[in-house]
C-alpha cells in the first residue's frame, strides 16, 4: 500500500514536533517549507489540501509559473525561493515570493526591489562549510555583508540560510548548524533584527531543530523520490 502525501506530511510533521520537544522549543517555533521544485501542480494541490502552506522553488522561472497557476486558488499558499538567484531572473522572484533564502549580494537586492517596490523579505545565503563549489557569504564575512544590506531601504533581513556539506551521517552535520547558530546570536547582539534559521532537509532537519531552525527545507520525504 502506497503512503499518500497527506500521510508523509503528517509523519514530517510529527518528527518536527518530536525534534522540538527534545531540544525544549515550542512545535510553533519551526515552520514546514515543502521544497515542490520539479514537482507537478497536482502534487502540490495535494498538499496544499492537506493543509501544508510553505512551498519552495528553486528555479525561478518555475516560480513564476506555479505562483500564477496557484493564484486564483482557494488554498493559502506562501512561495519561498531556496535556489541561487540571478539578477535577471528577480523580475519572476519579486512578485512571488514569501520569502527569498539565498541573498548574497546588494545587486541582488536592487533587482529585486525593482520589481517589489513594497519591498522584500529575506535571509542571507550562509557558505557555512566554506565549499568552493557552492555560493553564499561566507561566516567571515557575514557581518559587513548585514550591514550593506541594512543601508537598502526597502530589504527586509529576517535570518540566515545555509546548506551543509553532505556529510555520511545527519549528526556530521550538527557544528555547521551550530555555528549558524552562533552567527544569528552574533548579527542580533550587532543590533540586526533577526530571528529566522533556515536549515534543514529531509535527512537532518530533526539536527538543525537542536539549533534553532525556524524553517525546515523538506522534499523527498513529502513527495517521495524524483524521476529521473
Amino acid at each position: 500500500m502506497s503512503v499518500s502525501i497527506a500521510q508523509r506530511l503528517q509523519e514530517v510533521q510529527r518528527k518536527i514536533d518530536q525534534a522540538c520537544d527534545a531540544a525544549g522549543r515550542a512545535p510553533s517555533e519551526v515552520t514546514l517549507v515543502a521544497v515542490s521544485k520539479t514537482r507537478p501542480a497536482q502534487m502540490i494541490l495535494t498538499a496544499a489540501t492537506a493543509g501544508q502552506v510553505h512551498f519552495g522553488e528553486n528555479y525561478a522561472q518555475e516560480l513564476r509559473d506555479k505562483a500564477k497557476e496557484f493564484e486564483e486558488a482557494t488554498h493559502s499558499i506562501s512561495w519561498h525561493y531556496i535556489g541561487r538567484l540571478q539578477k535577471n531572473k528577480a523580475k519572476y522572484v519579486a512578485p512571488n515570493a514569501y520569502r527569498v533564502h539565498t541573498l548574497e549580494h546588494v545587486d541582488q537586492v536592487h533587482a529585486l526591489l525593482k520589481r517589489a517596490p513594497q519591498g522584500i523579505d529575506g535571509l542571507i545565503a550562509i557558505n557555512v562549510g566554506r565549499e568552493s563549489q557552492k555560493s553564499g557569504v561566507l561566516p567571515e564575512d557575514v557581518r559587513s555583508t548585514a550591514q550593506e544590506f541594512a543601508k537598502v531601504s526597502g530589504c527586509r533581513i529576517h535570518g540566515l540560510m545555509c546548506i551543509p556539506p553532505a556529510t555520511p551521517s545527519p549528526e556530521d552535520t550538527a557544528p555547521y548548524f551550530e555555528e549558524m547558530q552562533y552567527l544569528l546570536q552574533s548579527g542580533k547582539n550587532a543590533g540586526h533584527p533577526w530571528e529566522e534559521l533556515s536549515m534543514g532537509m529531509s535527512a537532518d532537519f530533526h539536527v538543525a531543530v537542536r539549533y534553532g531552525a525556524t524553517w525546515v527545507r523538506v522534499g523527498t520525504a513529502i513527495f517521495g523520490p524524483r524521476t529521473p
